[in-house]
């Protein structure tokens, strides 16, 4: 990611990298990093699913805010 971006583009970058890594680790060592966390609680597995893919099809649509456009100083 360069420059500022907003919290949901941070948001939507670290359900990229997450579920990268899960895909990565299941093709690679047949290891499900999501499951092996979160496998006692099947509702709470497939709510990660979902949000890594609704992330996704977020991702194809950049952000139009002031923060990542540049517009606007991040505040911490």
């Amino acid at each position: 990611m360069m420059g500022k971006k907003c919290i949901g583009s941070k948001v939507i970058w670290a359900l990229l990298f997450a579920g990268g890594l899960n895909w990565g680790l299941v093709g690679a060592f047949k290891f499900n990093l999501v499951n092996a966390i979160f496998g006692g609680w099947a509702w709470l597995e497939m709510l990660i699913y979902i949000l890594v893919g609704l992330a996704a099809i977020a991702s194809l649509f950049h952000c139009k805010c002031k923060v990542c456009k540049g517009e606007m100083p991040v505040t911490k």
